[in-house]
């Protein structure tokens, strides 16, 4: 054999070698180039000694509806809807009709068609035609050779203004007001602080400081707690809170006078508590009253504290216990 044909030979061998094709191990099992086979859920093949694998293709399944049959992904029509058969479900949905057009004085449109009409902007929708009033775009303006859109603002030396639809109009600029600088503090316009005993305010770059207001004690007297202003009787004595202290003054009682058959009365000062009457001991009230009218007599025993009903013929002043109950008999 000759050189040239052993390496013929060799060369015959490598290509018989190379192109034989590898068989493939999997789970244990052998499979032959070019072999497919199912793994659970997967499609497999063997491919030169290695295996590929995709996940399975199932058919879908067909519907049926309204005792009819229809194949995945079949479109069918239900009187007002339109159905799609989806893997053995139907789904529905209302039908899309398709629209009228309109006639508008002697004109034809389209659906959803705009058109104008002298000075309206009208619309075809579904046979029926809306209008509404046109609009026209704004003039522009002209100020001190200068041209503005409409809409536009613009600076004039102390005026703001502003183009409005060919017409300037114009009003003074406001500028910010100045913050204030106060014992070493800074404050913004309008702002307000506490300087000690003063509520100062921040006015465009000066301070203004007026006295505090500061809100006034309730008062506690005998155990019982009134507010500020609040009026109160106590025995004898009619009382005011003011600014926590209570000051008291004397109660005027009626003073009673029975005359000619009328009684009439004034005020008199009833003496103050514990202290010792100025006046004789109390006579014995009489069993029957002279004066027609007791009204007066028994105001006077319901301020001295006494139940009784006869009046007060004498009506002088007296104090009936040392320093507690003061009336007229």
């Amino acid at each position: 054999m000759t050189p040239i044909q052993i390496v013929f030979l060799l060369a015959s061998l490598c290509f018989r070698a190379s192109a034989t094709k590898h068989p493939c191990t999997y789970k244990e099992k052998i499979y032959q180039d070019g072999q497919t086979f199912i793994d659970v859920y997967s499609e497999c093949k063997c491919d030169d000694g290695k295996v590929t694998c995709s996940q399975r293709v199932y058919p879908k399944n067909p519907c049926t509806y309204k005792e009819k049959i229809y194949q995945d992904g079949q479109t069918f029509i239900d009187v007002y809807s339109e159905c799609t058969c989806n893997d053995g479900q139907v789904t529905c949905s209302q039908r899309a009709y398709p629209k009228n057009p309109c006639t508008y004085k002697g004109n034809n449109y389209q659906d959803g068609q705009t058109f104008i009409d002298v000075y309206s902007e009208c619309k075809c929708d579904d046979g029926k035609v809306t209008c509404s009033q046109r609009v026209y775009p704004k003039n522009p303006c002209t100020y001190k050779g200068n041209n503005y859109q409409d809409g536009q603002t613009f600076i004039d030396v102390y005026s703001e203004c502003k183009c409005d639809d060919g017409q300037v109009t114009c009003f003074q600029r406001v500028y910010p007001k100045n913050p204030c600088t106060y014992k070493g503090n800074n404050y913004q316009d309008g702002q307000t602080f506490i300087d000690v005993y003063s509520e100062c305010k921040c006015d465009d770059g000066k301070v203004k400081c007026s006295q505090r207001v500061y809100p006034k004690n309730p008062c506690t007297y005998k155990g019982n707690n009134y507010q500020d202003g609040q009026t109160f009787i106590d025995v004898y004595s009619e009382c005011k809170c003011n600014d926590g202290q209570v000051t008291c003054s004397q109660r005027a009682y009626p003073n009673c006078k029975c005359d000619n058959e009328k009684a009439t009365c004034s005020q008199r000062v009833c003496p103050i508590a514990n202290q010792p009457p100025t006046n004789p001991p109390p006579t014995p009230l009489p069993t029957t009253c002279p004066c027609p009218d007791t009204h007066c007599c028994r105001v006077v025993w319901r301020y001295g504290g006494k139940k009784r009903t006869s009046c007060c013929p004498q009506c002088r002043f007296t104090q009936d216990t040392w320093g507690s109950d003061c009336v007229h008999i």
